[in-house]
């Protein structure tokens, strides 16, 4: 049994993804404060220990908690452009300084560490410190890149990740000294006859084979994409069809006259055939710019013909808002993004919380199959 300590757990993406992966797990404990984050929490892993501030979490506790693996990830915002990039000199950023200060000096260090974060985190200051804990307690790492396009998932999120075991423990891929920018295991969406073949790389992207792996990615699409999923996810994304509602209540979703007005050559417009997405933040449907992409719900609708006529009319010409209301153009629903961010079916959000919120906490959550994928990565010792 796996011995998880979930740090930052925000609505439970970390142990959405141990549950997905298959593995035999045990949350410790978890640590989170912001309540709207933890109302979801509680609602999808009733049971659990009562989420904490990390800068409580003392020496004394974590060696009492003894886990297998820590699973964490840490707040982005020190190490993004809105954020001020100010790194460890964040305030932000003292939970977790705290918590490698506590590393550095528990008697028994958890055998494995998995954290994600957002691109950038690789040359931070914080990653160094971290870094250096991990040198002196014997680790070996191996850092990634990757966005969920590489796992078939038609949504761009690219987020920097690190794997760490004590050296004792070996990965069982080959790691290199520069951050990895491609899985280590095929992602190849294989047939149940292959599945139960071992021992052979692949022979479409010549990676190796991992069972785990194959299961996971084949009930994933099987799900989102029917019975016969692509067979090969290097070559061509699905659409976003599966993932986006049939029935929609439009009036609560349409970008407003005003959004439509300031921001209609900024916008990122998607139909259900479309086979990307643009990553969501924590902003997306309050701000515009860079939060994510919007759908083209009105697809009888050509939009670069309309797009045409717009721009050749005047700033104050009403008929302008009056094509582009045409095309029916509207936010992703918060159940949609959770799709995207391959959360499983179960998972839900109380009534009470908000739109507002669900598009925050889910801006700030992870995508579950790609780390449920480093996770059997990490864990699985053949």
């Amino acid at each position: 049994m796996l011995k998880i300590l979930e740090l930052y757990s925000g609505i439970g993406g970390m142990q959405a993804a141990a549950q997905e992966s298959g593995l035999p797990f045990q949350v410790v404990a978890s640590y989170e404060i912001n309540p709207s984050a933890m109302d979801v929490y509680c609602k999808n892993f009733p049971g659990s220990s009562k989420p904490h501030n990390i800068l409580g979490l003392s020496l004394e506790e974590l060696t009492r908690l003894h886990p297998d693996i820590i699973m964490m990830s840490p707040p982005c915002q020190p190490f993004t452009r809105q954020g001020l990039k100010r790194d460890a000199e964040d305030a932000r950023s003292s939970s977790f300084l705290h918590l490698v200060d506590l590393l550095r000096r528990v008697p028994q260090p958890p055998r494995m560490i998995l954290l994600e974060n957002v691109a950038g985190y690789e040359t931070s200051q914080t990653r160094e410190q971290l870094v250096d804990m991990l040198l002196h307690r014997g680790y070996a790492w191996q850092e990634f890149l990757l966005s969920p396009t590489q796992f078939g998932v038609p949504n761009s999120r690219l987020r920097y990740y690190m794997l760490a075991k004590l050296s004792e423990e070996p990965f069982t891929f080959t790691t290199s000294p520069e951050v990895l920018t491609e899985f280590p295991y095929c992602l190849c969406v294989q047939s149940q006859a292959f599945l139960e073949s071992l021992g052979e790389p692949c022979c479409r992207c010549s990676r190796p084979v991992k069972p785990s792996l194959q299961l996971l990615h084949h009930k994933f699409h099987s799900y989102h994409h029917g019975s016969s999923p692509t067979n090969n996810l290097s070559s061509e994304l699905p659409s976003l069809s599966s993932y986006l509602d049939t029935e929609i209540d439009l009036d609560g979703f349409l970008l407003s006259d005003k959004v439509l007005k300031r921001y209609y050559m900024l916008l990122d417009i998607v139909t259900c055939k479309s086979q990307r997405s643009c990553c969501f933040t924590k902003g997306y449907a309050h701000y515009v710019e860079g939060t994510g992409s919007v759908v083209q719900h009105n697809t009888q609708a050509d939009m670069s013909e309309i797009y045409s006529k717009v721009q050749t009319l005047s700033e104050d010409d009403p008929l302008r808002i009056e094509l582009l209301h045409q095309l029916q153009l509207r936010y992703f629903t918060p159940e949609e993004v959770t799709r995207l961010m391959c959360f499983p079916p179960w998972f839900t959000f109380p009534p009470t919380t908000t739109k507002k919120q669900r598009y925050k906490l889910l801006g700030n959550s992870i995508n579950v199959l790609v780390v449920a994928s480093l996770l059997i990565a990490l864990v699985e010792n053949k």
